[in-house]
């Protein structure tokens, strides 16, 4: 099983339908890793330009209705984004273990009560939780991150449970407790290496999810006002568009557009390597 998996991963390195949705997402990346040296100005400066300019040499994407220039705003709202998908979703999938893994492995009233809270979580709406709960705790980058966290692992569990539900019965696994091998260790170094990789695609879909949060909060104004984000330019280009400021909307919405899109191919890309028979053709 750790052959296959090991030949699989050798593949997502190699097929076009990963490389040109990371090649698509990759500026953005690069984008948020160094932000301050693309960035011309803070993203929080105001003044920098005449108020309300369009694109120009001086000012690439514009400036607002304060002056500060757009593209410094999308560079580090990428960094935004991108703290938040990838904390959030790295909570999500350690939860989402935590909770799949003993729910596939002992099965019975274990598997009845982890699956019974996961459906409590998949039954309210995420986004609705998500803004109740930023209201509630606060709407800092920080209680941000962790709500799309706490929210976001009920998919990525009944995935993993699946997932060992099959593994569980493999011959090797049954060779492994023949052996006298605790639950324990065969659960996390016999079972869950191999899930891994199975769960890619929804860690990618659960990337581009917390971006359009992230972004959404912000475009409510519920965010971090000390954080510049996609979403907190176009609320502020929303105010503004009577005006005709098409470039406070244009930018930073491409912007979430191509991250999203990216990922979500990105997730059909691992798909259809990993299991073609059930992928989506594209």
């Amino acid at each position: 099983m750790m052959i296959r998996s090991k030949r699989l991963f050798r593949n997502l390195l190699s097929e076009r339908y990963v490389i040109v949705p990371f090649i698509i997402y990759s500026p953005i990346l690069i984008a948020a890793i160094f932000a301050e040296y693309i960035a011309p100005y803070h993203p929080l400066e105001t003044g920098v330009g005449p108020p309300l300019s369009p694109p120009t040499l001086n000012y690439l994407m514009g400036t607002d209705q304060l002056g500060g220039d757009i593209f410094s705003q999308v560079v580090y709202g990428a960094r935004t984004s991108m703290f938040v998908s990838f904390i959030s979703t790295a909570m999500a999938v350690m939860i989402g273990l935590l909770v799949g893994v003993p729910a596939g492995y002992f099965k019975g009233l274990v598997d009845e009560v982890l699956m019974r809270v996961t459906d409590v979580f998949l039954s309210i709406p995420s986004f609705i939780l998500i803004i109740f709960l930023v209201v509630l705790f606060g709407s800092d980058i920080y209680t941000l991150t962790i709500v799309i966290g706490l929210v976001g692992w009920p998919t990525l569990a009944r995935i993993v449970r699946a997932q060992i539900l099959s593994l569980s019965e493999r011959e090797f696994v049954l060779a492994v407790r023949a052996l006298g091998a605790s639950p324990l260790r065969t659960m996390f170094s016999e079972i869950l290496p191999n899930t891994i990789l199975p769960l890619i695609p929804a860690i990618m879909l659960q990337l581009g999810f917390a971006v359009l949060v992230e972004s959404g909060v912000n475009f409510l104004a519920l965010g971090d006002q000390n954080v510049m984000s996609w979403g907190r330019i176009l609320w502020m280009a929303s105010r503004s568009i009577y005006a005709g400021v098409w470039w406070g909307i244009i930018f930073p919405g491409t912007a979430i557009l191509i991250t999203i899109f990216s990922l979500n191919i990105l997730s059909d890309g691992v798909s259809k390597i990993i299991n073609p028979k059930t992928a989506r053709s594209w």
